[in-house]
């Protein structure tokens, strides 16, 4: 199921509203009242919502109800598709954050460095600043590398001790940030210039032993586990958004598909199936904020 970015808030109280469906048929009668009858027991409201998104949000709301191109790195939450060197891949081995399945990265007993690694297309011009994200949990190995190699090969990383949520060294960076996404995953972000060259930049992700150091002999069972990848050419509204094999964002469809977003409809905030009825509305306000209404039809909540 598509779902809400946890990069984007949740709809504001100001201006929310329900209306549940009708779940009755009713026929009126020559005399007396109404004959009525039970068509369903789903529940099925329309929601008028709304949102205040900066001006980084509504970037990155629009490209999530478009299903807009979004990501270089492909799909968001499968490494299928990436080189390895000295490591194996799992696929949907545990369930990470926002439900999403995430991947197993595992070193070989061999000695050598361990790393899985995603060329970025299309290319980045020479000298754009790019930004690449991963969330990470560790799964035996508590030091990784998040790395960007530009495009003359040369390797701009941070490591991160994926236990504590803490960074180690780094080298050829513009910035790094780490965020923490509960149960011991932490959202790692770089960003690093492309450089000028004849190959595509890489994204890399290497597994370090408990020195830590890149070039070591692994047990053929330690890693991390790995999901919400996002790789972009840094434009300012660069939000971690949900993306497929071709790396265009997994959201609404343009209003067509079901999504979990959270609403309340009763027990506070929580996350139901819900589909925009109609396209939303936009009305700039203050500070470049923009105020975003919808109507929403929602089931199963």
């Amino acid at each position: 199921m598509r779902r809400w970015p946890d990069t984007l808030p949740t709809p504001s109280a100001l201006g929310f509203g329900l209306t549940p469906a009708e779940q009755v048929i009713r026929t009126d009668m020559e005399t007396g009242f109404a004959r009525v009858r039970r068509l369903t027991f789903a529940r099925q409201d329309l929601v008028d919502v709304k949102w205040t998104f900066t001006d980084a949000e509504m970037a990155a709301f629009r490209a999530w109800y478009e299903d807009a191109a979004w990501s270089l790195a492909g799909d968001s939450d499968s490494l299928t598709g990436w080189g390895v060197n000295a490591t194996s891949l799992s696929a949907d081995t545990v369930v990470g954050p926002d439900l999403a399945l995430a991947d197993r990265l595992v070193d070989t007993v061999a000695l050598n460095e361990h790393y899985a690694h995603k060329v970025l297309t299309p290319t980045p011009l020479d000298g754009t600043t790019m930004l690449g994200s991963a969330t990470l949990r560790m799964a035996g190995r508590k030091w990784a590398r998040l790395a960007l190699v530009d495009r003359a090969g040369a390797l701009c990383w941070t490591n991160v001790n994926v236990e504590t949520g803490e960074f180690g060294g780094m080298g050829g960076l513009v910035s790094r940030t780490i965020k923490d996404r509960g149960d011991g995953w932490w959202r790692v972000s770089i960003t690093a210039l492309s450089g000028t060259g004849a190959t595509n930049p890489v994204l890399r992700l290497a597994l370090l032993d408990a020195t830590p150091t890149a070039y070591y002999a692994g047990d053929g069972l330690s890693g991390v586990d790995v999901c919400e990848v996002n790789a972009r050419v840094v434009t300012g509204y660069d939000l971690f958004v949900r993306s497929d094999a071709s790396g265009n964002a997994l959201g609404a469809s343009g209003g067509s598909a079901w999504v979990t977003v959270p609403i309340a409809v009763g027990g506070g905030f929580r996350y139901v199936e819900a589909r925009f009825r109609g396209t939303f509305k936009a009305v700039a306000s203050s500070g470049l904020n923009w105020d975003v209404t919808a109507t929403l039809e929602v089931r199963n909540a």
